[in-house]
């Protein structure tokens, strides 16, 4: 049996694709911006000199990387309203990819702080730099130099994740593959597109990965 692709079945439903992708990008924008600010607290405390802030730390990281998303989200959705804290659909979301995502994002930027060299901190105190001085002026603007390339792609990872909001009641992307799939038994055409929508979101993000790399690194070439 030959199957035939027809998009026209699923063309009046493209208006609501672009509402959709505006709910996906805008879910995953907030939780990069959010998810790289806990995260950098987060890498911090687990090269501090406190027992304390590294055990915080630390099981913050293993727990959100040992623990799926979905169950997060469910915990965030379903579980948390017993206990009086209630959220809505879009707001559970981000809370639980952004949880999710700084897991990954305080490793990363963990490893680029470790990359730095220990004089530069003393250099700072020699200088008078307070911490959050020293971490804002001289150290985390080299950090994120040193690790734009695996930011990037965990950048891609948070768009990707982020169609298992639908799984409470967001209506992004992924919500809108499901609905029309079912409302119009075109799965296969719905699916393609929902594909294409998520690749496109990918690639602007790579795109703009690549640029951001290679104003970082002209100066250093030229110098060559």
């Amino acid at each position: 049996m030959n199957y035939t692709l027809q998009f026209r079945s699923i063309r009046e439903y493209l208006p609501q694709l672009w509402d959709a992708a505006e709910v996906t990008l805008n879910l995953s924008i907030l939780a990069i911006v959010l998810s790289v600010a806990i995260g950098c607290v987060v890498a911090i405390m687990r090269l501090s000199q406190s027992r304390v802030s590294r055990f915080a730390a630390t099981a913050y990281v293993e727990l959100m990387r040992n623990t799926p998303l979905l169950v997060i989200l469910y915990i965030v959705y379903f579980a948390l309203p017993a206990m009086g804290l209630r959220f809505s659909s879009f707001a559970a979301a981000l809370i639980g990819l952004t949880l999710n995502s700084a897991g990954y994002m305080a490793e990363i930027i963990r490893a680029g702080l470790v990359a730095i060299a220990h004089g530069q901190f003393e250099a700072a105190r020699a200088q008078g730099f307070t911490s959050i001085q020293t971490y804002r002026h001289i150290i985390l603007p080299q950090v994120f130099r040193i690790i734009y390339a695996p930011l990037g792609n965990q950048f891609i990872s948070v768009i990707l994740a982020s169609s298992l909001a639908s799984a409470v009641a967001v209506e992004d992307v992924a919500s809108w593959m499901q609905t029309v799939g079912s409302t119009s038994f075109r799965f296969f055409e719905t699916f393609l597109v929902a594909a294409v929508v998520y690749l496109v979101l990918c690639q602007a993000v790579n795109l703009l990965r690549i640029a951001i790399g290679w104003m970082l690194f002209r100066n250093k070439g030229a110098h060559r």
